[in-house]
């Protein structure tokens, strides 16, 4: 997963189409000039943004907010969601590898500046991206991005224009990893930041940049309401030429049923995802012309998360010295025989009539469908009451008053909880999202059938946060997204090296040498052949199916929704906002 993987919102088996829902509009009006449209406005129900600095972004809102204040430095295309050189938003232009694979030399764009208060802005230069890479390996800043890059061995930059990478050995994905790396004003950030270890996150520098390059810069941020942008005419990339909205604001509201109302009276002009239970009834009023709808295959799933490890003792996997540190399990789910009698307790059926609206898709596998690497033979874990109860009795947790009311207990059998000990956990979710809140009451009564006490733990999205990555919780359900289909992307997050305390993204603690041995083939083998990465692929999907270190409750379709003023709204397969800056809302 993607360090912004956290947290945002398919069809299997058959081709995932695309299309429009809404009234074709008129195009004779004279296009508006910078600045002069209305500014864009988006809901945030995920908590408020933690870090505006792009080096330190471990949630979706920050990351919303970070994606319009900076560059990439190498940026995806919008249909196929691959790095491609030249795509909007990056700063690179080309890149070619030396005979063995393990040089990648970067070209840079030279028509890009800093909005730092200067006339004429200071250039973005190769310096910028060194500076990210240096901090980010530092190991004296709290970043999850490192864990994506560790492949990489060097990153210099030679001239303005060019920033040559080393990495290990061949990677087939070096332009993925790469474009892990962020971009930002090392000039500014080495004034507010004397040393990298400056770089923390209660530094109140990283809610108040100063220094920017995106289609909009920073003007404010009030808690708890929004964080306001204007809009930044240096920025080269917009398909209109310019800068067409005034500004872009995050508007924080307290649930998405919240979010749909705001919508529909007009105060929010782009909803990137609408809630199952309304889906019916917003698609009859794009069709009778009150918006325009939009349906995609969506960049995540709904998980369920399990944590193998202590949650009362959480430890990153490796020491300073890349040795292993010996772990104490989990009492319930540091058994896989708990998690799979898990997985078997839930009915998917019943939880897409319950609490999807039938919108939802189960999946096997641990790649999204449009992924080229995805494993189409990975059915989903079947619902099978009689196979969990027979798992939990194997694993020593027993029924002793055939009593639905009341939790199974371990007996001696039991690996690590002691004799007596009801099978009983914390199931963490957030609040205001409607999917979220009925699966986790569905999912809590079908475990209960088969023995489990699930004691809900439903709070704030920011707190939920926190014991995400602080790995403080027994079982946690959240929407996981990526930004890119790559399969590394959706994988990588359950390698040892990603399995670090408050940064990495590998929370529960899977440690399986094998898979990342896999892994480590799959991204370096001679010849990067497809077809049998593919099959090696296939092989870590198998694991992480086996193992369950996590529940992919569903993906589905998703639909969004654009007022019917942008009419410049134009949303390609991968990406519904990649011409954002060129959107002209104009006034009532």
């Amino acid at each position: 997963m993607k360090r912004t993987s956290v947290l945002y919102l398919l069809v299997i088996g058959v081709m995932l189409t695309l299309f429009l829902v809404g009234p074709a509009l008129a195009q004779d009006e004279p296009p508006l000039g910078p600045g002069e449209g209305q500014p864009v406005v988006l809901g945030n129900f995920g908590g408020d943004v933690a870090t505006l600095n792009p080096i330190l972004v471990n949630d979706g809102s920050s990351q919303d907010v970070v994606r319009q204040l900076f560059p990439n430095f190498i940026s995806n295309d919008p249909d196929t969601g691959l790095p491609t050189p030249g795509a909007l938003r990056g700063l690179a232009t080309d890149w070619s590898f030396n005979d063995d694979g393990t040089v990648m030399t970067v070209t840079l764009r030279d028509d890009w500046v800093w909005s730092d208060g200067t006339e004429e802005g200071t250039p973005i230069t190769s310096a910028d991206v060194k500076y990210a890479y240096d901090a980010i390996v530092s190991g004296e800043v709290d970043t999850p991005i490192a864990s994506f890059i560790e492949s990489i061995t060097s990153l210099e930059a030679p001239d303005p224009q060019t920033v040559v990478i080393t990495f290990a050995e061949l990677n087939c994905d070096a332009p993925v990893t790469a474009s892990n790396i962020p971009v930002v004003p090392s000039a500014y950030y080495q004034e507010i930041f004397p040393t990298f270890a400056d770089m923390t996150g209660d530094n109140p520098a990283n809610l108040n940049p100063e220094t920017s390059a995106g289609a909009f810069k920073f003007r404010n941020f009030r808690a708890g309401e929004q964080v306001t942008l204007e809009a930044d005419q240096n920025f080269p990339d917009s398909p209109a030429g310019y800068v067409v909205p005034q500004g872009y604001i995050y508007k924080t509201v307290t649930d998405q049923l919240v979010e749909v109302e705001q919508f529909l009276n007009g105060d929010i002009t782009y909803m990137s995802s609408i809630p199952e239970d309304r889906q019916a009834d917003m698609e009859a009023r794009a069709a009778a012309g009150e918006f325009q709808l939009y349906k995609a295959p969506a960049s995540g799933w709904q998980v369920i998360l399990f944590n193998l490890a202590d949650p009362t003792n959480p430890q990153s996997a490796l020491d300073e010295d890349g040795n292993l540190v010996e772990q104490a399990p989990h009492p319930i789910f540091g058994d896989v025989r708990v998690r799979q009698a898990f997985v078997h307790a839930v009915d998917h059926a019943a939880l897409n009539e319950g609490a999807f609206s039938g919108t939802g898709a189960p999946v096997g596998g641990t790649m999204l469908p449009q992924s080229w690497a995805y494993d189409e033979t990975l059915a989903p874990y079947a619902f099978d009451p009689e196979l969990s109860a027979s798992l939990l009795d194997e694993a020593g947790f027993v029924d002793d008053d055939n009593d639905v009311e009341t939790p199974r207990v371990a007996t001696e059998d039991a690996l690590y909880t002691e004799a007596g000990t009801p099978l009983e956990f914390n199931f963490t979710t957030f609040t205001g999202n409607p999917s979220i809140d009925a699966s986790s009451v569905l999912i809590q009564d079908q475990l209960k059938q088969v023995g489990f006490k699930v004691n809900l733990d439903i709070i704030e999205f920011t707190p939920m946060l926190t014991k995400l990555t602080g790995q403080t919780y027994d079982a946690l359900m959240v929407f996981w997204g990526v930004e890119s289909i790559n399969p590394n992307e959706m994988l990588d997050h359950y390698g040892v090296k990603a399995d670090v305390v408050e940064s990495g993204f590998n929370t529960g603690s899977y440690i399986n040498p094998e898979f990342d041995a896999l892994m480590d083939q799959a991204r370096t083998l001679p010849g990067c052949d497809q077809a049998e990465r593919q099959a090696l692929y296939a092989q870590a999907q198998q694991m992480i199916y086996d193992d369950v270190p996590a529940l992919y409750v569903n993906t589905s379709i998703v639909p969004s929704g654009v007022q019917n003023g942008v009419g410049e709204w134009a949303p390609r397969k991968n990406s519904s906002l990649w011409n954002l800056p060129a959107w002209s809302l104009r006034g009532q």
